[in-house]
C-alpha cells in the first residue's frame, strides 16, 4: 500500500494516540508478549493485531505523504480548529503548535495531520520527559514508532522454527507467524528492506535535525541517534535471521542481497564494518552456507531446506557474480565472498546432491586463489572479526568457526600450500635481514595471516561456546572430549584434521611464523580443557622425532627466559635486597622481535596457568624450570617496563592456586620488588617505584604498575600471610598498600598518560585490590589493640593490622583516599552526563563502580567498626562516612556527594549495577537519624536537578527485565545478568522508599513518590502525569506495574514477570495506605485514579503460594480502606467492595462494571443500585448451588493452605546429628519481619573447616563421600528456610484476609450487609475455617491464628442474631466495634431475638458448636492463647441461646399490651437451641468437662478467665445440672474455694498505690462470677456451703483493707478535665474484689430461700469478720452522690436485709467466747441500717441533687440520673425489708414482735430527712419515720405512674409523634439530615429506655409501699393493744377492744375519726367520686390514696 493510498485511507481527524507512535508501541507489546513471553491469552490478540498492521507491513517505515489540503487545514487550525476523534466539536490548535507541526512535516517527509498527530502525543508525554518540549518528544515518538515496528517484524521472523534455534513457541503461534512472514516475503520484503538501508544516512539524517532544531540536550541526541541504529540494524537483522532459519533467501532475494553488498561502503569509523552491513554479509554468508548437508538424510527433500540445491540457476549465478570483474565499493567484502563460496562450493563438492554442478565445483580452488590473494584473511580478521560485540553474537561466531574449520578441513593441499608459501617468504625474509635490507613488502603471508584470524576469532569466548575444542583431539584415552554446549555437530574426523593442523603448523616453525602461530595457541587455549590440551601439547613437543628441541614446547620457554636471565642479571653492590636502577637502562642481546616473542610466550604461559590448575601446578613444581624464581628475577632485572608487566601478570596466574601464592608471597617479600625494607644504602631508591617515577611516567605508559597491581589482586584472593616480612620489618601487608594507595591510586590522576584510557585503568587495577581488601575484612576487637613483635636485629615494633582495616580507617577519615574516591565519582558524573563515546569509558565506568562499592562496604561495616572502637578506647579518631558524604565538595563548593552518589541512578540504562550500588548506598545512608531530610534538602536545592533525579528513579523503576528463578541476594561476581542486576536495583529502590516513609516528613520517599515537601503532607492533592503540571513520580510508575496486564480474574503480568518487585510495590502500596501522614491523600488518590484497589482486588485470588504475599499486602491495604470508608460514611463505595467480596453472583452481572473488569464511565458507581445480593433469605445453610458463584472472600481462604510439606529428617553417617543440629541453631538468625532462618554462608564455612581439620589416611578415601554429606546437609537447611518462609508467607496471607473479614463484620455499617445474608456469610465463613482447622495435616502454626478468627466471627454471629432489623440505623453503629466478650446487657434491653431465625438456624448453628469444641479438644494445653480465643468463640456462641426478656411494665398496670412482645415460638425456638446445645455438649463426655476444667486451674490467666467463664455459661445452660455434679465429683469446687486463700495475698499486692499487674483481680473476679452461678441453684449453693465458701471469705483479710475515699478531690479528674485512666483508683480495685463477695452472699441466700438459717448464720458470720466494712459503708456519709457508692451500699443492705434471722445473736453465739463482740457488732449493723431509712427517703431534696448530675451514661450506656435513683430506691427498699425481717421473725403476732420504732409521729411532720437526723438521736427511730415514708412512696409513685403512662401511650403513637415531639427523646448530637425512620428508631430505643427504668422504680415504690404498711400495721397493733405505758394501766383502746370482745374493725358504721393524740397529720377522705386511674389500681394504692392529704 503506497504512503498515498495510506493517507488518503486515513481520516482526517487527530488521532491523540499518533498513529505513528501508539498503535506500534501496541503492536510490539503484543507480539513480545505472545512471541518472547509466551503469554497463551495474547495469540488471539497477536493474529488480529497482525491482520491490521499488515499495511503497515508491507510499506515498512514509508511515512503518510504530505497533502495540500491538510497543509492548509493544518494552517488554518488556530481559528477552524481541526476534528478530533472522539470529540464533537473541533479543536483550535495554537499558532505556536501549527508552526511545529509544520517543521516536522518538512522535516520527516510526513503528512501534516501525523504531524500534528506526534505533536500532541508529545505534550501528553511530556512528564515522561522532563526537560524536553513537545517538540523534542515527538521527534523521539517518531524514531520510538518507527522503532517499534521494525523490532516487531524482527521478533515474528524470530519465532519461525529454524534449523539453528528454536523459542519452544506453540504450533499455533509458530503457525501464524510463519504464515504471515511467508507472505511478506513473497511481498518483495526483502527488497523493501535493502531499499530502506540503502537511503538510510544517519549522519546526514542527524545534521537534518540538527539544522532543524530538532535534536535537545545531550541525552535526547543519544537517544536520537541510538534509535537510528537501532532501526538500521534491526531491519539487517531481519534479513540476518531470516536467512540463518530453518529456510535461507531464495535465489532472486540472495541475488538482491549480493548486490546491496556491492554497493556498501559498509565501513565505520574505525575500519570495522558497520553493524547493518555486517549484519548482512552474516546474512548472505547463511545463505550459502551448505553445513546442513551432513545432518540431512539424503531421502529428506533438499529443496526446501536449502535453496542453493533447490534452484538449479541458484549456483551459476552466484557464481558468475562472484567471480565478476566489476568493482565493488569495498574490495574486502569481495574477498570474504569468494572465500566464503570457495568454501562452499569445496562442500558441495562432498554432497551426492551436487549432481549437474562439477563445472562449478571445478573452480572452487581458482575461487579459493582470488580469495587468498586479496587477503581474504586479513578482511575477516579488520572487518569482521574487530567489530565491536562481534564475540557477544552467537551465530556470528559459529558461522566464522565453520567457515575457518571447512577451509583447513575440505581444503587441506590449500592449507599446505599457504605453509609452503608461509616457510618460503620466512627464508626470504631471514635472508634480507641477515644482510640488513628490508624485505620486500609484496611478499605473501597468507598462512600467517590465517592464524592471526584464528588467534582473534577465538581470543574471547565471553558465551562460553568452547568452539575451540574442535581442534584440539585428545592424545590420552583416559581424557574424554566433553559434550560441547551446543546443538552443532562434532565429528571425530573433523577433529583429527583440525588438530593434525595445530601440530603441523607448529614443527619446524620460522621465525616470522612463530608469533602468529604462539598467538594462535593463546587463543585455542581458552578454556579448562583446551588449556589442558595445549599443555599436554607443549609437553610433547619437548623432544621431536629428530631428537632435537621444539622451539614450540615448555622446556624451550623456560630455558630462554633462564638463558635471558643469566644475561640480564646485575651483581648488587650491598645486599641481596637491593636491586639496582640507577644505570640506564640496557638491554643485552634482546632484539625487538625477541621480545616480541616474549611477550607472546608469556601470554600464553599466563592463560595456560590461568585456565588449568594442574598446569599451573605442574610448572610451578617443575625444579627445572622454576618459574617463580625465573620471572621475579627478570622483574629485577632491567628490562623494559612492558615485559616486567608480562612478567608479573604471568606471576598473578600462577598466584591463583593458594599453595603457589604463598610460596609467592614470601619470594616476592625476599625479592625486595617493591622495597619494603629500608635501606642504608647510597641506593636506596630502587625497586617499582622507582621504576614508577622515572621510567613509566617519563614514558606516560605503565604496563609494568598494571601487572603489578594484577599481581597484588591474585596474591589477595587468599589471606595475606600475617608473618610476611617478619623479622626484617613489621609483619603484614602495609608497605603494598601504602604503595598500591599512595603511590599508584592517590597519584594518577597527577600523571601524564600516552593512551588517555590507561589514566582509568590504573585506577580500576588499584580499587580493585582496595575493593577487594575491604571486602574481606571481618571487624574483630584485635584490630583495635597493638601486637608486639620482635626483629631479628633486635629491638621491638608493632605488627601492621589487617590491610582490609587500614582501608576503612582511611575511608572513615577525611583524607586524600576518601577525597580521590569522592573525585572519581564526581568525575565520573560530569563525563557520563555528556552520553559521548570517549576512549577509557569502559574502565571509567568501572571506577565509578569500585569507589561505589567501597562506600557501600564502608557503609556496611562502620556500625561494628565503631562499636568495637568505643569499647576499645583506642586513640582512633574517625567520622561516620555519612557525614562526610554531607561535607562539602571541593569542586563545587557545595554539599553534593551524596547528590553525585544518587545521580548514578539516572544511568540505569547501560550501566545498571552503578544504580544498584547508588541505590544500595543511599539505603544504608538513609539508616541514620536525620540524613534522609538533609538528602531531600539538597536534591531539592536545584529544581530542575530534583526533577531529573526523581525522574531516573522512575525510569529504574519501568525497566522491564523478567525477573530470574535464582536467588537475588548472591553477590553480583557471581555471575548475574544485567537483567538480574536492574531488578534488584528497582526492587531495593522500593525498600528505600519503604525504609525512609516513616521518617519525620519531609523524607526522602515523599519526594520519589510526588508528596508536598513545603507544606503538611496530608494536604498533599495526587494528580495523573501531565495533570495540572503534575510530573511522573515513583507512584505512578508502581501503579502502572501493577495495573499492567490486569483484567478480571487474570492478574498483573508483574505477579509472573517480576514477582519480588510486585510482592514490594503492594507493600509500598500498603505502607502509603497505613501511614500517619500520607494515608489520606494516597486512598483518595487510589480511589479516583482508575478505581485501583477494586480492579486489583477483581484479580484475587492468584494461583500459587508465591502469591500469596503479594495478595496478602493487597487485602491489608483494601481492609484500611474499607474502614475508612465505613467511617467517613462513603456507603456506595463500601457497599462495591462488600460486594466483590461477598457476592456469589459472576462479577460481569454487577451493575456499570462491563465484562473486563473496566468501570462503565456510563454508569455512575456510587449512584448505582445498593442492592448488592441477588441471593434470597431462603437459603439456610452455607452449601453452594451450581448456578452460583464461590464468595471471594472464600476463595481468598481457599487460596492460602493450611497444610505444609516438611523436609525429611537428616539422615548422617559421618557427622553426629545432634551436633549438626547445634551448630545449624548456632547459625540461625532472625531477619528484618522475624523469619528465623539460618545463615547457609556461615553454617559452609564452619562445615568446611570441619572437613579441612579432618587427617589421616583412613579418612583421605572418604573425603569425596564426606563432601557430599556437607552438600546434603546444606540442602537440607535450604529447605527449612523455605519452610519458615513459606509458614510466614500463610500466616501473612491469613492475617491480611483477617483483617478484611473483621472489618466487613465490626466495621462496615448494618446498612452494607443485609440480616439474613450477613448470617448466611458468617456460616460460610465458619464452616470454611473450621474444616482449614480440623484438618488433620494442618500444621499448628497456621491454625493458631484462626482461633481469633472464629472469635471474631462467632461474635458477629451472636449479635447478628440478637439484633432487629429495624433497630439497625448506620449513623449510630457504622463505627463501633462489637463487643467480643460483653454480656450485650445494654443491647439485651433493646433487642430482642428476631423471630424464627434461631430455629431456623438451628442445624447449623449445632454443626458450629461441634467444631469449635473439636477445636478446643484438638488444641494442646501449651497453645494457651489459641484456647483463649476458643474459649472466646464458645462464649459468644452460647450467648445466641441466651433468653432476652421483653421490656418490662409495670404489672399492677392494668394495661392490656405489651411493648416488646415476645411469642411463644422465640421462647421455644431458644429452649430448643438451649436444649439441643447442652446435648451437643455433653455428648463428648468428661473429656470435655476435665479439659475446660483443667484450664480453670491451670495455664494463663487469660486463659483462666475465660474457661470460667465459660464454665458459667455452661452450668447456666445445664439445668440438670451434670457439669455441676463433675465439679463437685472432681473437687473442682472445692479447689475454687481453698484458691481463695491463695488469691488473698495477691490481692493485698492489688489494692497498693502502684498495684502489680492486676491478672490476679481479674481472675478472681472470674472465679467469684463461676461460684456466684453455681450458687443460683439450691443445690449449687448447698455444695458451695458444704466446702466452706462463705467461712473461707470471712477468712479472707483482704476485705478489711478498704480504703479511705477522699471527696474533696474527684477521683478522675485533673483540674478541670475528666478523664478514665486505664488502671482503676484504689477504692474502685476494692470495690471490684468486695462486690462479687456481696453478690455470692446474695446468691446463696436467695437460692436456699429466707428460712434456711444455716445459709443465713454463715452469711452473717462472713458479714461480722468484716463488720468494720460492712460498718464503713453503712455510715458513709457522701457530700455529693456517688453512683459506685450507692450501688455498693444496695448492695449491702441486700446481703443484711436477707441475712437477718429471727434467732437472736444469743443464741447464735453461745459457745463463742467472743459471743459479746459479736453481738454488739450485729447491733451496729442493725442501727446503721435503721439510720439509712431517713437518710435515702426519695424526698424533693435528693431528687433535686440527682437531677443536678451532669446528663452522662455511664459504662455500661445507661442513664446515670435513673441509675442513681433506683440504687438510692434500692437501698431504700432493703433498709425497709430487713425491718420487716426483723419485725416479722421475731414473733407470730404482733404481741410477740420485736419493736424497731418508738410511738413517736412528729417526724412524720417534717419535709426533709436533714430534719429527721436530729429526732431523738439517742432512741429508737419513730414511726413517723415509716409514715414519712409511706407518704413520699405513695406520691412519688402516683406521680411516677402517671409518667409512664404517657411514655407508653407515645410508643404506642410512635409513628403518628411530630418532629418536635420525636426530638426530644433524640440525642443532641444526632446529624437532622436522618430520614424520619431512622429518628423514629432512635426514638423508640430511648422510650424503651425510660419504660423500662419507670417500671423498675414503680416496683421499687410498690414494694416500699407494702413493708412500711406492714410495719405500720405491727407497730400500731403493738402500741395500741399491748403497749402498757409506765404511768398508766391499759390503754383507752386496751379497754375497748377488751369490752367489746374481738369486735371487727369493718363493721357496718363507718370508720372513728383519727384520735386527737395523733396531731390530724391523716384525716379520713369523705365519701367523695374515685377519679378514673382509681379502679387501675390495687388495694393496697387505694388504701394509700385515702390516706392522702386531700
Amino acid at each position: 500500500m503506497s504512503p498515498q493510498y495510506k493517507m488518503a485511507a486515513m481520516s482526517t481527524a487527530v488521532n491523540l494516540g499518533a498513529r505513528l507512535w501508539a498503535p506500534y508501541k501496541e503492536l510490539n507489546n503484543i507480539v513480545d508478549s505472545a512471541i518472547l513471553l509466551k503469554r497463551p491469552q495474547t495469540v488471539h490478540d497477536l493474529e488480529m493485531a497482525l491482520r491490521r498492521h499488515k499495511p503497515d507491513f508491507l510499506s515498512l517505515l514509508q511515512n503518510p505523504a504530505k497533502n495540500p489540503t491538510h497543509r492548509e487545514r493544518v494552517k488554518n487550525a488556530d481559528k477552524e480548529g481541526l476534528a478530533v476523534e472522539g470529540q464533537r466539536m473541533n479543536q483550535l490548535l495554537h499558532s505556536r503548535l501549527i508552526e511545529e507541526a509544520l517543521i516536522i512535516s518538512d522535516l520527516f517527509n510526513l503528512n501534516e495531520i501525523a504531524a500534528v498527530e506526534l505533536l500532541l502525543a508529545g505534550e501528553t508525554q511530556l512528564p515522561n520527559f522532563p526537560g524536553l518540549t513537545r517538540g523534542l518528544v515527538a521527534v523521539l515518538l517518531y524514531q520510538d514508532g518507527r522503532s517499534s515496528l521494525v523490532n516487531a517484524l524482527k521478533t515474528l521472523i524470530q519465532s519461525r522454527e529454524g534449523k539453528t534455534w528454536t523459542l519452544g513457541l506453540s504450533e499455533e503461534v509458530v503457525a501464524i507467524t510463519t504464515k504471515f512472514t511467508d507472505q511478506l516475503m513473497d511481498e518483495g520484503l526483502t527488497g523493501k528492506i535493502l531499499g530502506l538501508l540503502g537511503t538510510m544516512d544517519l549522519t546526514a539524517e542527524i545534521t537534518k535535525l540538527q539544522e532543524s532544531r530538532g535534536l535537545g540536550n545531550q541525552r535526547h541526541r543519544k537517544q536520537v541517534f541510538d534509535m537510528m541504529k537501532e532501526i538500521k540494524q534491526n531491519l539487517a537483522g531481519c534479513l540476518y535471521w531470516w536467512s540463518c532459519g530453518q529456510t535461507p533467501l531464495d535465489k532472486h532475494n540472495t541475488m538482491q542481497l549480493l548486490a546491496h553488498l556491492k554497493k556498501s561502503k559498509g565501513r565505520s569509523a574505525d575500519g570495522t564494518l558497520e553493524p547493518s552491513t555486517l549484519a548482512l554479509l552474516m546474512a548472505f554468508l547463511y545463505c550459502i552456507d551448505v553445513s546442513a548437508l551432513e545432518l540431512i538424510n539424503e531421502s529428506e527433500d533438499l529443496s526446501s531446506k536449502l535453496p542453493i540445491l533447490g534452484d538449479a540457476g541458484f549456483v551459476p549465478a552466484l557464481h558468475k557474480e562472484a567471480l565478476a570483474e566489476h568493482s565493488w565499493e569495498c574490495r574486502e567484502l569481495k574477498s570474504i565472498v569468494q572465500f566464503a563460496w570457495a568454501v562452499t562450493l569445496r562442500g558441495l563438492s562432498q554432497h551426492a546432491a551436487s549432481q549437474g554442478l562439477n563445472e562449478f565445483l571445478e573452480e572452487d580452488e581458482e575461487v579459493a586463489d582470488h580469495a587468498i590473494s586479496s587477503n581474504a584473511f586479513t578482511a575477516l580478521t579488520e572487518l569482521v572479526i574487530s567489530t565491536p560485540g562481534f564475540h557477544k553474537e552467537e551465530l556470528y561466531l559459529r558461522r566464522m568457526h565453520a567457515l575457518v574449520t571447512d577451509f583447513i578441513a575440505l581444503m587441506p593441499l590449500k592449507v599446505k600450500e599457504l605453509r609452503n608459501r608461509g616457510d618460503e617468504t620466512a627464508r626470504i625474509i631471514m635472508a634480507h635481514q641477515q644482510q640488513g635490507v628490508e624485505p620486500p613488502s609484496s611478499l605473501p603471508r597468507h598462512f600467517e595471516q590465517l592464524l592471526l584470524l584464528m588467534s582473534e576469532l577465538y581470543c574471547k569466548d565471553p558465551l562460553d561456546l568452547q568452539l575451540n575444542l574442535d581442534y584440539w583431539f585428545p592424545m590420552e584415552t583416559q581424557v574424554s572430549v566433553p559434550t560441547a554446549i551446543d546443538s552443532f555437530h562434532r565429528s571425530p574426523q573433523r577433529q583429527a584434521s583440525l588438530f593434525k593442523f595445530v601440530r603441523m603448523a607448529g614443527d619446524l616453525l620460522p621465525p616470522s611464523l612463530y608469533i602468529p602461530y604462539i598467538s594462535m595457541l593463546v587463543s585455542l587455549s581458552s578454556g579448562q580443557l583446551a588449556a589442558h590440551h595445549c599443555f599436554n601439547l607443549l609437553k610433547s613437543n619437548a623432544v621431536n622425532a629428530g631428537m632435537q628441541y621444539s622451539t614450540v614446547s615448555w622446556d624451550h620457554f623456560f630455558q630462554s627466559i633462564n638463558q635471558y636471565y643469566s644475561n640480564m642479571r646485575q651483581e648488587t653492590p650491598v645486599s641481596g635486597y637491593q636491586h639496582l636502577y640507577w644505570q640506564k637502562p640496557h638491554f643485552r642481546g634482546i632484539t625487538i622481535q625477541e621480545l616480541e616473542g616474549l611477550h607472546c610466550v608469556l601470554r600464553l604461559i599466563k592463560k595456560v596457568s590461568q585456565e588449568d590448575e594442574t598446569a599451573r601446578l605442574t610448572l610451578c613444581e617443575n625444579q627445572q624450570y622454576m618459574p617463580i624464581v625465573l620471572m621475579l628475577g627478570m622483574c629485577s632485572c632491567s628490562i623494559p617496563a612492558s615485559l616486567k608487566g608480562a612478567f608479573f601478570g604471568a606471576l598473578a596466574a600462577f598466584a591463583r592456586s593458594s599453595d603457589v601464592a604463598v610460596s609467592l608471597w614470601q619470594s616476592l617479600e625476599v625479592s625486595q620488588v617493591l622495597q619494603t625494607v629500608k635501606s642504608t644504602s647510597e641506593h636506596s631508591a630502587g625497586g617499582i617505584k622507582a621504576d614508577l617515577d622515572e621510567v613509566e611516567a617519563r614514558n606516560e605508559e605503565f604496563p609494568m604498575t598494571l601487572g603489578f597491581l594484577e599481581l597484588i589482586d591474585c596474591l589477595t584472593d587468599i589471606p595475606v600471610p600475617k608473618a610476611l616480612g617478619a623479622g626484617y620489618r613489621p609483619p603484614g601487608f602495609d608497605p603494598y598498600l601504602e604503595f598500591i594507595r599512595d603511590e599508584v591510586f592517590l597519584k594518577f590522576n597527577a600523571r601524564a598518560y600516552k593512551n588517555s584510557a590507561e589514566k582509568w585503568e590504573v585506577a580500576v587495577a588499584a580499587l580493585n585490590v582496595l575493593y577487594k581488601l575491604l571486602r574481606s575484612y571481618d571487624v574483630a576487637s584485635e584490630d583495635f589493640s597493638d601486637e608486639p613483635v620482635e626483629l631479628q636485629g633486635g629491638g621491638m615494633t608493632f605488627a601492621n593490622k589487617q590491610p582490609g582495616h587500614n582501608v576503612l580507617v582511611h575511608m572513615l577519615s577525611d583524607g586524600q583516599m576518601l577525597t580521590m574516591v569522592l573525585y572519581i565519582i564526581d568525575e565520573g558524573t560530569r563525563l557520563l552526563d555528556e552520553y559521548k563515546d570517549f576512549p577509557g569509558k569502559e574502565d571509567l565506568e568501572k571506577a565509578c563502580l569500585l569507589c561505589l562499592k567501597l562506600i557501600q562496604l564502608t557503609l556496611e561495616k562502620e556500625d561494628q567498626f565503631l562499636s568495637l572502637l568505643r569499647e576499645s578506647g583506642a586513640a582512633l579518631v574517625v567520622t561516620p562516612i555519612e557525614r562526610l558524604l554531607l561535607s562539602i565538595n571541593l569542586r563545587t563548593g557545595k554539599a553534593d556527594h551524596l547528590v553525585n552518589v544518587t545521580k548514578y541512578v539516572t544511568y540505569n540504562g547501560w550501566i545498571p549495577e552503578h544504580s544498584l550500588t547508588s541505590v544500595n548506598i543511599l539505603n544504608l545512608v538513609a539508616q541514620t537519624r536525620g540524613t534522609s531530610c538533609e538528602l531531600v534538602q539538597l536534591m531539592t536545592a536545584s529544581e530542575d536537578k530534583m526533577i531529573a533525579l526523581r525522574h531516573g528513579f522512575v525510569e529504574l523503576l519501568e525497566v522491564d527485565d523478567l525477573e530470574d528463578d535464582r536467588d537475588l541476594s548472591k553477590q553480583i561476581e557471581s555471575g548475574v545478568t544485567e537483567g538480574d542486576i536492574r531488578n534488584a536495583a528497582r526492587q531495593n529502590a522500593i525498600r528505600l522508599m519503604l525504609l525512609t516513609l516513616v521518617q519525620p516528613a519531609p523524607n526522602l520517599a515523599h519526594l520519589l513518590l510526588g508528596y508536598e515537601l513545603c507544606k503538611p503532607v496530608n494536604t498533599s492533592v495526587l494528580q495523573d502525569p501531565g495533570v495540572l503540571g503534575s510530573c511522573r513520580t515513583c507512584l505512578h510508575s508502581v501503579l502502572s506495574i501493577l495495573d499492567r496486564g490486569l483484567t478480571v480474574g487474570s492478574p498483573p503480568s508483574c505477579l509472573y514477570d517480576a514477582p519480588r518487585l510486585a510482592a514490594l510495590a503492594y507493600e509500598l502500596v500498603h505502607a502509603l495506605c497505613s501511614d500517619k501522614d500520607a494515608w489520606s491523600p494516597t486512598l483518595r488518590y487510589l480511589r479516583s485514579a482508575n478505581d485501583f484497589l477494586y480492579r486489583q482486588l477483581q484479580s484475587l485470588p492468584a494461583r500459587g503460594e508465591r502469591y500469596l504475599n503479594h495478595q496478602s499486602w493487597l487485602l491489608k491495604s483494601v481492609a484500611i480502606e474499607l474502614k475508612v470508608t465505613a467511617s467517613n460514611r462513603q456507603t456506595s463505595y463500601v457497599q462495591r467492595l462488600v460486594a466483590l467480596l461477598l457476592d456469589d453472583a459472576p462479577v460481569s452481572l454487577q451493575k456499570g462494571i462491563k465484562a473486563d473488569g473496566i468501570q462503565d464511565r456510563d454508569v455512575m458507581v456510587y449512584e448505582a443500585d445498593t442492592t448488592l445480593f441477588p441471593i434470597t433469605a431462603s437459603r439456610t445453610g452455607p452449601s453452594m448451588t451450581g448456578g452460583q458463584q464461590k464468595r471471594k472472600i472464600l476463595s481468598l481462604l481457599d487460596s492460602i493452605s493450611f497444610r505444609q510439606e516438611f523436609p525429611t529428617p537428616l539422615q548422617l553417617e559421618f557427622f553426629d546429628q545432634q551436633n549438626v543440629e547445634q551448630v545449624v541453631s548456632s547459625c540461625e538468625q532472625k531477619n528484618k519481619v522475624g523469619v528465623v532462618y539460618c545463615d547457609l554462608k556461615r553454617l559452609h564455612r564452619i562445615l568446611q573447616d570441619e572437613l579441612n581439620q579432618i587427617q589421616g589416611s583412613a579418612v583421605v578415601g572418604q573425603r569425596s563421600l564426606i563432601v557430599q554429606e556437607i552438600q546434603g546437609i546444606l540442602m537440607h537447611v535450604v529447605l527449612r528456610n523455605e519452610l519458615r518462609e513459606s509458614i510466614y508467607t500463610k500466616q501473612q496471607a491469613f492475617e491480611a484476609w483477617r483483617q478484611v473479614t473483621e472489618v466487613i463484620l465490626t466495621g462496615c455499617s448494618q446498612d452494607t450487609l443485609q440480616r439474613d445474608v450477613r448470617q448466611l456469610v458468617i456460616f460460610e465463613l465458619l464452616q470454611a475455617l473450621l474444616n482449614k482447622v480440623l484438618d488433620e495435616e494442618s500444621v499448628t502454626e497456621l491454625t493458631s491464628p484462626a482461633a481469633g478468627v472464629i472469635l471474631v466471627i462467632l461474635a458477629n454471629l451472636r449479635h447478628s442474631f440478637l439484633a432487629d432489623q429495624s433497630d439497625d440505623v448506620s449513623v449510630v453503629s457504622s463505627s463501633q466495634y462489637v463487643s467480643l466478650l460483653d454480656d450485650g446487657e445494654a443491647s439485651a434491653q433493646t433487642l430482642a431475638t428476631p423471630s424464627g431465625s434461631v430455629g431456623q438456624r438451628g442445624g447449623t448453628l449445632q454443626v458450629v458448636l461441634k467444631g469449635v469444641i473439636d477445636c478446643i479438644m484438638k488444641t494442646g494445653g501449651v497453645y494457651q492463647r489459641v484456647r483463649a480465643n476458643l474459649y472466646g468463640a464458645l462464649l459468644s456462641y452460647l450467648r445466641i441461646a441466651k433468653r432476652q426478656e421483653a421490656v418490662p411494665l409495670f404489672e399492677g398496670s392494668g394495661l392490656k399490651m405489651e411493648v416488646r412482645p415476645v411469642r411463644k415460638k422465640t421462647q421455644t425456638d431458644v429452649e430448643k437451641l438451649n436444649k439441643d446445645n447442652i446435648s451437643v455438649i455433653l455428648s463428648y463426655g468428661e473429656s470435655l468437662m476435665e479439659v475446660i476444667s483443667r484450664d480453670s486451674c491451670d495455664g494463663h490467666d487469660i486463659g483462666k478467665m475465660l474457661a470460667f467463664a465459660a464454665l458459667d455459661a455452661i452450668i447456666a445452660t445445664d439445668k440438670a445440672g451434670h457439669w455441676m455434679s463433675f465439679l463437685s465429683k472432681k473437687g473442682y469446687i472445692r479447689h475454687y474455694i481453698d484458691s481463695l486463700l491463695l488469691d488473698n495475698d495477691q490481692l493485698h499486692s492489688a489494692l497498693s498505690p502502684v498495684p502489680e499487674p492486676l491478672r490476679a483481680l481479674y481472675l478472681y473476679e472470674s472465679k467469684m462470677a463461676l461460684l456466684t452461678r453455681i450458687a443460683q441453684t439450691p443445690t449449687g449453693a448447698q455444695m458451695l456451703l458444704q466446702c466452706g465458701v462463705m467461712a473461707t471469705l470471712a477468712e479472707c483479710s483482704v476485705f478489711s483493707m478498704q480504703p479511705h475515699q477522699d471527696y474533696r478531690v474527684s477521683q478522675h479528674s485533673l483540674g478541670n478535665v475528666e478523664y478514665e485512666p486505664f488502671v482503676p483508683s484504689m477504692l474502685d480495685r476494692y470495690r471490684q474484689i468486695l462486690l462479687p463477695a456481696l453478690k455470692l452472699s446474695l446468691a446463696v441466700l436467695t437460692s436456699l430461700g429466707a428460712h434456711h438459717k444455716h445459709a443465713a448464720n454463715q452469711v452473717l458470720q462472713f458479714l461480722v469478720a468484716h463488720s468494720e466494712v460492712v460498718s464503713n459503708i453503712l455510715r458513709d456519709v457522701p457530700p455529693t452522690l456517688d453512683l459506685a457508692s450507692l450501688q455498693e451500699l444496695a448492695l449491702t443492705t441486700a446481703v443484711v436485709a436477707r441475712s437477718a434471722v429471727n434467732d437472736s445473736p444469743e443464741d447464735l453465739l453461745t459457745q463463742d467466747p467472743q459471743a459479746f463482740e459479736a453481738r454488739s457488732h450485729v447491733s451496729r449493723i442493725q442501727r446503721q441500717m435503721l439510720a439509712l431509712l431517713s437518710r435515702y427517703s426519695m424526698t424533693d431534696s435528693l431528687k433535686s441533687q440527682i437531677s443536678l448530675i451532669e446528663d452522662m451514661e455511664s459504662v455500661s450506656g445507661k442513664d446515670q440520673r435513673q441509675q442513681m435513683t433506683v440504687a438510692v430506691l434500692e437501698v431504700s427498699a432493703n433498709v425497709l425489708a430487713y425491718c420487716r425481717s426483723i419485725v416479722s421473725r421475731s414473733g407470730v403476732s404482733a404481741q410477740f414482735c420485736r419493736i424497731l420504732f418508738a410511738p413517736d409521729l412528729k417526724a412524720a411532720l417534717v419535709s426533709e430527712p436533714h430534719d429527721l437526723s436530729g429526732l431523738h438521736r439517742a432512741r429508737l427511730p419513730s414511726l413517723g419515720v415509716i409514715v414519712h415514708q409511706l407518704h413520699q412512696c405513695a406520691l412519688n409513685f402516683l406521680a411516677l405512674f402517671v409518667g409512664h403512662k404517657r411514655q407508653v401511650g407515645k410508643l404506642q403513637a410512635l409513628q403518628e409523634l411530630g418532629p418536635e415531639e420525636l426530638k426530644e427523646f433524640l440525642p443532641e448530637a444526632v446529624n437532622d439530615k436522618l430520614s424520619t425512620q431512622q429518628k423514629q428508631v432512635l426514638a423508640k430505643r430511648r422510650l424503651l429506655e425510660i419504660i423500662s427504668s419507670k417500671t423498675q422504680q414503680l416496683r421499687l415504690y410498690n414494694y416500699m409501699i407494702e413493708n412500711c404498711l406492714f410495719l405500720l400495721w405491727r407497730h400500731l397493733e403493738f402500741y395500741l393493744r399491748f403497749a402498757r405505758p409506765d404511768d398508766e394501766g391499759l390503754s383507752v383502746y386496751q379497754h375497748v377492744v377488751r369490752k367489746q370482745h374481738m369486735r371487727k374493725l369493718h363493721g357496718e358504721r363507718p370508720l372513728p375519726a383519727a384520735p386527737p393524740t395523733s396531731g390530724a397529720l391523716y384525716q379520713w377522705r369523705p365519701l367523695l367520686p374515685y377519679p378514673a386511674a382509681f379502679r387501675d389500681l390495687p388495694v393496697v394504692h387505694r388504701v394509700l390514696w385515702l390516706l392522702s392529704p386531700p
